[in-house]
């Protein structure tokens, strides 16, 4: 996923909204942007990006349901 742009001798990470819909498939195209938003604002060189911070900032801008089991 990570490469190298010779062009503007940056590395590249590009992450998209198929990434954020991989993890939580019931979000939208726009609320996925906004996760994507979110994680570029928090971003932190430490950490970088991988699926946990895609996790993350899904549930904290769209917490899934709780489901209740009666069973």
């Amino acid at each position: 996923m990570c490469f190298f742009e010779h062009k503007t001798n940056k590395l590249q990470d590009p992450w998209s909204i198929e990434d954020v819909q991989n993890i939580r498939p019931d979000l939208d195209d726009d609320q996925s942007v906004d996760v994507l938003i979110s994680v570029a604002n928090a971003f932190d060189a430490n950490n970088g990006i991988n699926w946990y911070v895609l996790e993350y900032h899904a549930e904290q801008l769209f917490p899934e349901p709780e489901v209740i089991n009666y069973g």
